[in-house]
Parts: structure tokens; sequence; C-alpha cells
């Protein structure tokens, strides 16, 4: 009887492009992704990676282009323009916060291509469209951008904090055991109510924060009244 072969069958290695490299990456996570583990899910030699990207660095640029071509950001429809800034901010807090390591290829403008500044053309010429200047157009856009990224940047913070064993809340109570009763009245009220800032609903509540500014500071039309948020 002929003994099976067990040995991994020999052959040409299996064709791959910058954008299958991405998708490796991806699926493997930028956390725990490195060139070893990205060839290993292409099946090719580490050399064979080498040929297409020269560093992990490059990966992760890699992944975060592919990720915003796959799921592009939302564009202007004809949409109130408030509802269209905040589904613009919902949509960055969960691209980022999906994969953390490509934070830092987003905020360096790691991207090849035109892609993103035709983007961004395109939302100032819609919020001109509303009657502001282009310098307020601009000004509006950053800030709604600065604001979904940073959120992304103190959750990311807050889920190291966690898991290192000092949540936002054992934060709190650490600190304020160590003082008088009467110090941090309004800190220890909300350690009562036990309000999370970095969740969800908390980036909502920056957001309608911010487009109630705008609002305000530009005369422009208020969002829809089914939209804002409602705390409790």
């Amino acid at each position: 009887m002929k003994r099976a072969d067990t040995a991994p069958r020999r052959g040409r290695p299996p064709n791959i492009d910058r954008d299958a490299i991405a998708q490796a990456v991806l699926e493997i996570g930028t956390a725990n992704a490195t060139m070893r583990s990205v060839a290993a899910r292409l099946g090719v030699s580490l050399p064979g990676l080498y040929h297409h990207v020269k560093n992990k660095d490059e990966l992760l640029r890699l992944a975060a282009q592919h990720a915003l071509v796959s799921a592009p950001p939302p564009r202007y429809e004809g949409q109130h323009w408030a509802q269209w800034l905040r589904t613009y901010a919902s949509y960055i807090r969960t691209a980022l916060s999906a994969e953390p390591a490509l934070l830092e290829k987003f905020l360096s403008g790691g991207f090849e291509g035109d892609g993103q500044m035709e983007y961004i053309g395109d939302a100032l010429e819609a919020l001109h469209a509303q009657g502001l200047e282009p310098d307020h157009a601009v000004a509006v856009w950053a800030a709604v951008t600065a604001l979904s990224m940073g959120s992304v940047t103190e959750a990311h913070r807050e889920r190291i904090q966690a898991e290192q064993g000092r949540p936002w809340l054992a934060r709190i109570f650490a600190m304020t055991a160590r003082r008088s009763p009467t110090d941090y009245p309004t800190l220890r009220a909300i350690a009562a109510s036990r309000y999370d800032p970095f969740g969800e609903e908390s980036f909502d509540q920056r957001i309608t924060l911010l487009l109630n500014g705008i609002t305000q500071q530009y005369g422009l039309s208020a969002e829809p009244d089914d939209v804002p948020f409602t705390s409790e």
C-alpha cells in the first residue's frame, strides 16, 4: 500500500498584489499583523512579501488605504447638512475604532492618490452651498473631523486603561477615596451616575453640542427634531 505523502506540496507561490496584502492585514488584525504573519496568511515566503512591501509601516498604510476605499466616507447627497456631518462623524469613529492601529495612518495622511483630497473638496463645496464662506466651511469640516478623531483616541486610551485594570470609574473612586468627602462633588456625582464619556451615547451628545454651536455661529438651519441627542 502506498504511503500517503503528508509533506506540503510544492509549486509556484500564489500571485499576490497590494490589495490582497491589505486584506490579509485586516483579517489578521492590525495589532497582530507582522511581515511574517501576513506572508503566512497569503501563503508566500517572507522574501516574496518583501518584494511588494518593505516593512510593517507600509503594511499598515496599505491596510488603511484599503479600508478607506472599501468603505468610503458618506457623500453629501442633498440631506440636511447637520445630518450629513453627524453621519460622517459616526463613520470616522466606527472606521477607526474597528482598527485603532490605523488611526496614525489616517492622521498622518498616509494615503496615496487624490481620493481623500477630492472627498474633502466635495465636502467643502457642499458646506459652501449652505451659505458658508470658504474659511468657515473648512473650519466646520475641521471641527467635526477633529472631534471624531479625538473621540477615537480617547476610546482607545480608555480601552488600554481598562485592560490594565484601571477603568474610568475605578480611577475616579481611587482618587476620591484619598480626598475629603467634600472634595470634587461633581466628579463624584458623575461616578455615581456611572456616566461613560467614552461610549457611543456620549459621542453623539458631543456631536450634537458641536452641531448646535455651528448652527448658532453661522445662522444655519437647525437639525430636525428626530435626530438630536436627548439626555436622561
